[in-house]
């Protein structure tokens, strides 16, 4: 219910403060305005809403109270009525800063950002102090990849609000974006200047030092980000990265183990430390870190890493099982595919299982050698020497691998073309120095003698 001792005040109020529109102060209009006004206090926009449409047949056209209509119906999530109404206050008065600034939002809210960009231009060119306009116009162009008319109106911000840092390190970012590099270098040094407890600054700088190759430089703003913040989980894992790759393997240990201790137990810090450690052929802490992980959230592509790890031990039932688990969580895991359908394949158990997975590996990635050589080596078990030699020569030629050779030379000695089974025998032991394939090779030498031997007497 309307409150008509407010109603009463609101009147004399705008009257005698002559902030009505002249068709407004008609007795009718007047009432049914002032009644929508205080709708719109107790936040009822539909009974609002009808009000000041109420109040426009009893009054005539106004803009601002169309604009009122068009604000409201924003608030109603009805953008079609919203912008049928800026657009109606724009016929009237095209003067006027706010219904450029509805259509703007209108348009927005409907992610229509060229359309949004165009309408808030106007109204800043009609009224350029709508500094929270120029704001979202900023983000509006970031949106659009036109950083240059982002950093001209962050440019504007920055002149209206120079003790804003928060204004300056958009725009330093923005600058990064552009690859204007020193130009953000100096913004985020002036920055820290005036704010030197801003440890984003230093965690945005650091990061820019590491994109430009200043290593030392990108360590010691990093770590100064840490001093301040000790929970900030990006600087730990950036520092991570660099020491390791600077094969500082031991440095990057103490970086996410400090993390650890810290309090973040984040999952990649876990499988990070796995990684280190199973290269390190530390499998028994590599594995403490690895269940860690999975603890904390379980993942196709830890469970590989845990799969290989208990294939490197030898443990093929637990590695089977991890890298089942891989599969079942991304089915499109090629490389738990491959793992798991390969090794069926060493251990002649699951052929056809073995050679679905590996196809399947295949077919994500089409000209992986690695996985060639696998689908050629599950047709060889098969018996099918045809695909076998189609996807091990396609193999060969995409990686050069001793393994692909010495599957070559158990194919042509199958096929009896026992001169490439000796060159490609001979490759795989060159690069391997594996003393059985010798052996192998005084064998097919050997039949290689009886065949010639034997053409020659017919």
């Amino acid at each position: 219910m309307i409150n008509k001792k407010y109603l009463i005040l609101i009147c004399l109020l705008l009257i005698f403060t002559g902030c009505l529109s002249p068709y407004l102060k008609k007795d009718i209009a007047l009432k049914i305005y002032l009644s929508g006004l205080l709708y719109e206090d107790e936040k009822d926009n539909l009974s609002a809403i009808k009000a000041f449409e109420q109040t426009i047949k009893k009054g005539g056209s106004d803009p601002y109270v169309y604009i009122k209509i068009g604000n409201l119906y924003l608030k109603e999530n009805n953008y079609k009525k919203a912008k049928e109404s800026f657009q109606k206050a724009l016929s009237i008065n095209r003067n006027l800063s706010e219904p450029y600034f509805g259509l703007g939002i209108v348009n927005l809210f409907e992610k229509k950002y060229t359309e949004a960009a165009k309408y808030i231009e106007k109204g800043l060119n009609i009224d350029p102090n709508k500094s929270s306009f120029r704001l979202i116009l900023c983000d509006i162009y970031t949106k659009l990849n036109n950083y240059q008319m982002a950093e001209k109106h962050y440019k504007v911000l920055i002149e209206e609000y120079p003790e804003n840092y928060i204004l300056k390190y958009n725009l330093a970012k923005n600058y990064e974006i552009q690859k204007k590099y020193k130009d953000a270098e100096d913004l985020y040094l002036e920055i820290l200047k005036d704010r030197p407890n801003f440890w984003e600054g230093y965690l945005s700088l650091g990061i820019l030092y590491q994109r430009e190759n200043k290593i030392e430089q990108a360590k010691e703003y990093i770590e100064k980000s840490l001093q301040i913040n000790p929970l900030n989980k990006l600087a730990y894992s950036l520092l991570a990265i660099i020491y390791y790759n600077e094969k500082n393997d031991e440095k990057t240990k103490e970086i996410l183990l400090k993390g650890i201790e810290r309090g973040l137990k984040e999952k990649e810090f876990y499988d990070f430390l796995g990684s280190i450690y199973m290269n390190e052929q530390n499998y028994e802490i590599a594995e403490k870190y690895l269940v860690e992980s999975i603890k904390i959230e379980d993942s196709s592509d830890t469970r590989l890493k845990l799969g290989i790890l208990y294939d490197k031990k030898g443990d093929f039932e637990k590695m089977e099982e991890n890298l089942k688990k891989a599969i079942e969580l991304n089915s499109e895991n090629s490389i738990a595919l491959n793992y798991l359908g390969y090794s069926y394949l060493l251990k002649d158990k699951n052929i056809k299982q073995a050679y679905e997975m590996i196809k399947k590996a295949c077919k994500i990635e089409p000209n992986n050698g690695a996985y060639l050589d696998s689908l050629g080596w599950a047709y060889y078990k098969m018996g099918d020497y045809k695909n076998a030699k189609k996807y091990l020569e396609r193999a060969v030629e995409l990686e050069k691998d001793p393994e692909i050779y010495e599957h070559l030379g158990y194919l042509y000695f199958q096929l009896k073309d026992f001169e490439k089974a000796i060159f490609y025998f001979l490759k795989a032991y060159e690069e391997t120095g594996k003393k059985e394939l010798l052996d192998i090779i005084e064998k097919v030498k050997n039949m290689l003698k009886n065949e010639t031997s034997s053409r020659n007497k017919k």
